[in-house]
């Protein structure tokens, strides 16, 4: 598809439909020989086998898990073991004197986090998905890659899918599969490997919804995965243009709230369950849904704390941040790492379904808005634009026309007219190219009252522009 470099982002998008198809597809082949192997075949058969254990059993394997991977990697990884807290912490395995990291430290002292034995262990690079308009890129192990996909594969099985098997499934979760300034179909490509379509998010508008509903219905998917603004999208199209010829299993939506209107139109049009979904790219916390709409913290995937203002533990029934430390990423060990998220206990405990895990009533994180084009299309998630912006501290971007957008960053010192340049090609991929970009450089971005800020702000009246789709 359309990473890499210049050149080969070129030849991808010049190519004709058929040889991008092919590229997906030797795409796909790469990522699913990095998700298979060993760690994610023993991952499976574990998560299988604990899925209905209850709380007590399952503590007593995070405990085990978290006190095996803090012993190796404070000895191992250069921050922890310089840190007089961390050594104390190997004496008197008191976990909760262990202090909060945030993201500046981790973001200032990047390196410092990788272990002595990186350059022997296989790796994969990631980046943070930026919601706050912070990226960090960093090393991610081969062994914990596959093992949050063994995750996944559990979590599709909830909702009739089969992950291994290649069940068909269609995504629309921001793709870069079609060039920014395309008018006409198709904005998709299909990766033949894993015997998936994959759907541009950056292509939803009034006139080109209908082609996307013939392309779902012409590859008949069991399941549609994506952001929530993205499958809202779908739906409102499908309830418009579609033939009611689609037999979907499951809807599965991830990486943006959502919200209550939208599930409601999704599982009504699409006819079928919708599963929400969250995690994060540093991989130390897992939330899913189940079958009875219940939301599981789970405890077998990493140590999770949920602390209120005052560092307090949280109660059923309140608020408060989520304090992350894995205990499968070797390459990138995260110990009491503030994500930026929060979340809502729920008041009972006991669950429905009969699996473990804490019971979440609300995902309170990653709030955002569509950027409405001048064409018509809603463009959502855009946190990629700035996702390979090593010299960007922050960014936001906020429209109160529809023609003209603008870009807030506060600068790193190594920021340069390249980088402006960067981003400016990234948002032009995404966005087109009649969309004016503004850049705006600010010594802080403002927060609201509780220490965040919207990554994209509009003032734009969505609710009247989707009344085409709606009508």
């Amino acid at each position: 598809m359309a990473y890499g470099s210049a050149i080969q982002q070129h030849l991808y998008y010049s190519s004709p439909f058929f040889v991008k198809n092919i590229i997906s597809s030797f795409y796909g082949i790469q990522q699913r020989k990095a998700r298979s192997g060993p760690q994610f075949d023993q991952s499976l058969e574990f998560l299988r086998d604990c899925e209905y254990w209850d709380n007590d059993r399952l503590k007593s394997y995070q405990l085990k898990r978290r006190g095996a991977f803090l012993a190796a990697r404070i000895k191992e990884t250069p921050y922890y073991r310089s840190g007089e807290a961390y050594q104390s912490y190997l004496i008197n395995q008191d976990f909760q004197e262990i202090p909060i990291l945030s993201k500046p430290q981790l973001r200032n002292s990047l390196e410092r986090f990788y272990p002595d034995d990186l350059i022997s262990t296989p790796h994969r690079w990631a980046h943070t998905s930026g919601t706050t308009g912070k990226s960090l890129i960093f090393p991610i192990s081969l062994s914990c890659f596959q093992r949050e996909y063994a995750f996944r594969a559990l979590h599709y099985s909830w909702g009739k899918v089969n992950f291994i098997g290649r069940d068909k499934i269609a995504f629309c979760s921001g793709h870069p599969v079609a060039f920014h300034d395309r008018s006409k179909p198709p904005f998709w490509v299909y990766d033949w490997k894993n015997n998936w379509l994959l759907l541009s998010s950056y292509h939803l508008s009034e006139k080109n919804l209908v082609f996307y509903i013939r392309e779902l219905e012409k590859f008949g998917p069991v399941m549609i995965g994506g952001y929530p603004s993205s499958v809202y999208l779908l739906a409102l199209a499908y309830k418009k243009h579609g033939s009611g010829g689609l037999n979907l299993r499951s809807v599965y939506t991830a990486s943006e709230t959502l919200f209550d209107y939208q599930r409601e139109t999704i599982e009504d049009v699409f006819g079928c369950k919708t599963f929400n979904w969250y995690g994060n790219s540093e991989m130390c916390a897992n939330i899913v849904e189940c079958e009875e709409g219940e939301l599981h913290l789970k405890l077998e995937h990493s140590v999770v704390e949920i602390l209120g203002d005052d560092n307090g533990e949280c109660q059923p029934g309140e608020s408060g941040r989520l304090i992350c430390t894995g205990f499968a990423n070797n390459c990138f060990p995260l110990i009491r790492y503030d994500i930026g998220d929060t979340i809502t206990l729920s008041s009972n405990q006991v669950s429905k379904c009969g699996r473990g895990g804490t019971l979440i009533e609300r995902i309170a994180g990653r709030v955002e808005d569509y950027i409405v084009t001048p064409d018509g299309r809603f463009v959502g998630r855009l946190d990629h634009v700035f996702k390979d912006s090593k010299n960007v501290i922050e960014a936001q971007i906020v429209q109160n026309r529809v023609d003209e957008v603008l870009l807030r960053i506060v600068k790193d010192a190594g920021f340069t007219s390249h980088d402006e340049g960067a981003i400016a090609k990234e948002a032009r991929h995404r966005l087109g190219s009649s969309v004016k970009l503004r850049f705006e450089y600010l010594d802080h971005l403002p927060r609201t009252s509780n220490g965040k800020f919207r990554f994209i702000e509009s003032t734009i009246n969505h609710t009247e522009v989707l009344k085409g789709l709606v009508g």
